[in-house]
């Protein structure tokens, strides 16, 4: 009995309300309208243009980092790996950028998701650089200024996500109570 009921406490709560009673066709048909509304923000003129710029701008790092990574003579190992890992990305930051741009919407799961997780392994991943570089420098303040100078970029990525994780949370909560509404209406409707 344990293992049934910590299965479907692992549900998400939508799944098991609709598990209890499955909606009528016109019922479902409206909640994954008003869900649909409520997760994907339509882009204004700015906003798409903001987007496309985002792509460009990953691009042209995506491109400068292969650049660097594949002509410099003498570069040192880590460094090269650095530039690589930039320009993956770049190239990745244009993907997405371009995908939201193109579409006119974003996506508050997915997209959000999307852009916070890149945020934040990216900032990870050049402080894990900036640290295995200062710490091997030769005069100790650079590799100090290299080390402080990554961690307002952590501090600002740490945030991000924070934030995203906020956001999610409400949007979570915004889904389950609509779910709840339309749950409720739909009994009242088929008692009367």
């Amino acid at each position: 009995m344990n293992s049934t009921n910590s299965n479907n406490n692992d549900r998400p709560f939508s799944q098991r309300l609709l598990a209890v009673e499955p909606l009528p066709p016109a019922s479902r048909q409206q909640l994954e309208q008003e869900l649909s509304a409520m997760f994907q923000r339509e882009l204004s003129t700015p906003r798409r243009l903001f987007f496309g710029a985002v792509a460009i701008g990953g691009v042209i790092s995506g491109l400068v980092c292969a650049a660097l990574a594949l002509t410099e003579p003498d570069l040192p190992p880590l460094p090269r790996t650095a530039l690589a890992v930039g320009s993956l990305f770049g190239v990745a930051w244009a993907v997405v950028a371009a995908r939201i741009g193109w579409r006119g919407a974003l996506d508050l799961k997915a997209d959000a998701r999307r852009i916070a997780v890149m945020a934040w392994t990216f900032t990870v991943l050049m402080m894990t650089f900036f640290l295995i570089a200062g710490m091997s420098a030769r005069d100790p303040a650079q590799g100090m200024r290299m080390i402080v100078g990554g961690l307002p970029l952590l501090i600002g990525a740490g945030v991000y996500w924070l934030n995203y994780r906020i956001e999610n949370a409400e949007l979570n909560a915004q889904e389950k109570l609509l779910e709840v509404e339309l749950r409720l209406a739909t009994l009242s409707e088929q008692t009367k």
